[in-house]
């Protein structure tokens, strides 16, 4: 049963005692004759008809913010409707289902995960470029959630099952070693009562099923003749050390990374991160510091009020000085301070669009110094 009313209602909020009337009757896509490509085209034109409900509960870090990939795309499982990413590197994968077309919803919620299955099997380099955006995700981003499996699933119509969530958790523990959290929105669609014939739609998060790391597996090998024994310890729940992995999109998750996959480089590249920090504090309104899964990033704020990354930290204990962001935004000048006060510590040539170098205890010292008078140096020019 629908939580949503059939009508919504006008009332006129300067007027003391106004009575409301019936402005809108929720209608069905059939009503209306609409196909499913309407749905389709609708979310991928504002992601936030399926993003904002499942912001609304706290399903994934509110400064997240998504954008529009490809709509038709396919990986080996057939047509993915919508494929959205966002701008911390997570791909969502959009279904689209109406009323008049529910099918099986076992086969509505399979469909999907055999969608994540594949993306997940996929290379970076055979999915679609990454949208044109200041806000989109760094590759490095992209290729971890790719890797650990850390998608977010949505099945979006008109009138959808509520039972499809419940089946979708047995779905889901086949799968403990991906991250995929998934959710049902109704988009409820009303027709204005006659002479208006506009339409509104209305998201409506029907259910979510969020992934939690619940077993680690250990692999003990004994004897001159190995045999493997497997031995699964169940993660406490709680708050407790071990229990749960630090936020998504935090300090303390990015560098959870770095531990994971370069042990030596965290002391350095923990340095440079706070030093964005401080960067970010000290000079918020021209500076800001963005964390995504597998990077941390300094952007510079133009004068449009568009960010633009100067600095970027990859968990691999790569330093990156990107300049094709700033030349995109026509600051040459900008990047002719970040080729000069970068040679310190990295050439980067005229035709080049960045440097890079990989951080340790002897070069960190100099890569500070070097981001201190670059960010000094552009901080003195106008907007």
């Amino acid at each position: 049963m629908k939580a949503v009313g059939r009508s919504l209602f006008a009332a006129d909020s300067a007027t003391t005692g106004a009575k409301a009337r019936v402005a809108y009757e929720r209608v069905s896509a059939a009503d209306l004759n609409l196909p499913e490509s309407w749905f389709r085209d609708a979310i991928f034109k504002d992601p936030e008809l399926v993003i904002g409900p499942c912001r609304e509960a706290d399903s994934f870090p509110s400064d997240e913010t998504w954008l529009p990939w490809a709509t038709e795309c396919s990986f080996g499982a057939g047509p993915v409707d919508v494929l959205l990413v966002s701008s911390q590197g997570r791909p969502a994968i959009i279904e689209t289902k109406l009323s008049y077309n529910p099918g099986n919803r076992r086969e509505v919620v399979a469909q999907l995960l055999d969608y994540a299955l594949a993306l997940q099997e996929t290379s970076v380099e055979d999915l679609p470029p990454l949208p044109t955006s200041e806000s989109a995700p760094d590759v490095a981003d992209l290729q971890e959630c790719l890797t650990t499996g850390r998608f977010l699933l949505i099945v979006a119509g008109d009138a959808l099952d509520p039972r499809a969530v419940r089946l979708s958790e047995a779905l889901l523990a086949r799968h403990l070693t991906s991250e995929w959290d998934l959710a049902m929105v109704d988009l409820n669609v009303y027709r204005g009562t006659p002479p208006d014939d506009r339409l509104l739609i209305v998201p409506e998060l029907r259910g979510v099923v969020l992934a939690e790391t619940r077993q680690v597996v250990r692999v003990e090998v004994k004897g001159e003749t190995p045999r493997a024994r497997i031995t699964v310890e169940r993660i406490p729940s709680g708050d407790g050390a071990g229990g749960r992995r630090p936020p998504q999109g935090s300090v303390d998750a990015f560098l959870e990374c770095v531990r994971q996959k370069s042990p030596t480089a965290v002391d350095a590249v923990s340095k440079i991160v706070n030093r964005f920090r401080r960067i970010e504090d000290a000079n918020g309104d021209r500076f800001a510091l963005r964390l995504g899964v597998a990077t941390a990033n300094l952007y510079w704020k133009g004068g449009t009020g568009v960010l633009r990354r100067i600095f970027a930290m990859r968990e691999t204990g790569l330093f990156l000085f990107p300049l094709e962001y700033v030349l995109n935004e026509g600051r040459e000048d900008i990047a002719a301070i970040i080729r000069d006060l970068s040679k310190p510590v990295v050439t980067i040539g005229p035709r080049e669009t960045r440097g890079a170098l990989s951080v340790d205890q002897n070069n960190v010292g100099a890569i500070l110094s070097a981001m201190d008078a670059i960010v000094a140096a552009i901080a003195g020019l106008e907007p």
